[in-house]
């Protein structure tokens, strides 16, 4: 692939879209971009449009958003065409041939590409760490990097065809992204694509029945590599790390599962556990995750907006000490919330229900305690403010998605966090 003598079809005009945009105009690569919904039909091998057609022999690649199904009709017709279909990935690949470490899994992908990028970073391992967490990968053209960190969800592997990696990283799997992969056979096969052309193999142990070279995981909180466990190193309370004679602020579970998957992957590139360490705690904490932002008349308020299923509110749960005021809810996504039941019973006060899934979770969770539902998230917040509880923390975890109101995630925590804010701004 000579890209910069070829021509470039991108279908969709998302975040994708913007990067490719971007890179194309500074290099001059040719391109054009349409909607799904611009595309009328296809027809004898012609784009037809509103007001003209595209001859699909005079496209070299075509790029597809990875929010746009492989079920799209216009997308099945094109792979039909045998059409050639590329990613962003792969055109960076052709043209910076570098050391690759490609992480995916249900949850803590942002946080881990984060992660190692700063440790290694902080070991003065020049990386860089882009791609789903919002980077653009097109970025890491503009320097030298030892190693690029790439983020990759199922539906970018979804259209890769060929991923050149050094080490290739399988967090987790949950309940998730069935709406578009149909079952969780199907949703781990996509995930599994991420091992194709690895050097190094990296898998949770829950999925270690699967081909690999390393396997990370917590047990009895200490961490294991290869079912051996790292000597001196273990978690307390999941708030605190601790390592020979120090100790480091843990910000939860989810953060010391992060961690394990640091660890295996670092150790891969003959990283001590001593520098492993001190990169953990030079680390930059991202926002949205178990963020503690507010504490007003002795009630915390916490931040989890990146919370898109039940198990990373289960990794928030397990984090916190009891007297919790959860607040769940969002997009209808049928997923099951069976595993959070002796949990909330167990730390929860009081859960307020919000969004177009708030009955079902409740149908679901059938749980002891209190339970509202309300509308949405301000009338959550509302609520907790007229019947404020000493001694008592808010977690903003909502289990599900909520692009029926929000942008994304972030859109979603910083609106819980302006709610808050302003409330505590006005009273004080």
């Amino acid at each position: 692939m000579n890209i910069y003598d070829e021509f470039f079809l991108i279908l969709g005009k998302g975040i994708t879209y913007q990067n490719c945009k971007e890179f194309f105009d500074k290099a001059s690569i040719t391109y054009e971009a349409l909607e799904t919904s611009d595309i009328l039909h296809i027809k004898d091998d012609h784009l037809i449009l509103k007001d003209k057609k595209i001859d699909l022999s005079t496209i070299d690649h075509i790029i597809i958003s990875p929010g746009i199904s492989k079920k799209n009709s216009t997308v099945q017709k094109l792979i039909e065409l045998n059409c050639s279909i590329t990613t962003d990935i792969e055109i960076l690949q052709t043209i910076k041939k570098s050391k690759y470490i490609c992480i995916t899994g249900t949850n803590g992908k942002t946080s881990t590409v984060n992660l190692i990028s700063d440790i290694l970073n902080s070991n003065h391992i020049k990386t860089l760490a882009c791609g789903n967490n919002g980077v653009s990968v097109f970025k890491s053209l503009e320097d030298n990097y030892d190693f690029i960190v790439l983020e990759l969800s199922s539906y970018q592997l979804e259209y890769i065809r060929k991923l050149d990696s050094h080490i290739s990283v399988i967090l987790n799997l949950s309940m998730d992204h069935l709406e578009r992969h149909g079952n969780l056979k199907k949703y781990f096969l996509t995930k599994l694509k991420i091992f194709d052309n690895a050097k190094h193999k990296v898998i949770n142990n829950n999925l270690e029945n699967f081909e690999k070279d390393t396997t990370f995981g917590i047990k009895n909180k200490s961490i294991y590599i290869n079912n051996s466990p790292i000597d001196n190193l273990y978690f307390k309370n999941y708030n605190f790390v601790m390592y020979e004679d120090k100790k480091y602020e843990l910000n939860g579970k989810h953060e010391a599962y992060n961690l394990s998957a640091c660890i295996a992957v670092l150790s891969i590139l003959d990283l001590s556990i001593d520098q492993i360490m001190f990169g953990f705690s030079q680390r930059f904490h991202l926002s949205h995750r178990l963020e503690r932002f507010c504490t007003y008349q002795g009630i915390t308020y916490i931040n989890d907006s990146k919370s898109t299923n039940s198990d990373s509110t289960l990794n928030a749960l397990e984090s916190l000490e009891e007297n919790i005021i959860l607040i769940m809810g969002g997009d209808n996504k049928k997923i099951s919330y069976n595993s959070l039941i002796n949990m909330i019973d167990n730390k929860v006060k009081l859960l307020i229900l919000i969004g177009d899934n708030r009955k079902y979770i409740k149908n679901q969770l059938n749980v002891r305690i209190d339970t509202i539902l309300l509308e949405n998230l301000k009338d959550a917040t509302d609520y907790i403010f007229a019947n404020l509880k000493p001694n008592h923390t808010v977690l903003l975890s909502p289990g599900s998605s909520s692009f029926s109101l929000y942008k994304d995630f972030e859109h979603r925590g910083n609106h819980f966090k302006n709610l808050v804010n302003n409330y505590v701004n006005r009273k004080t």
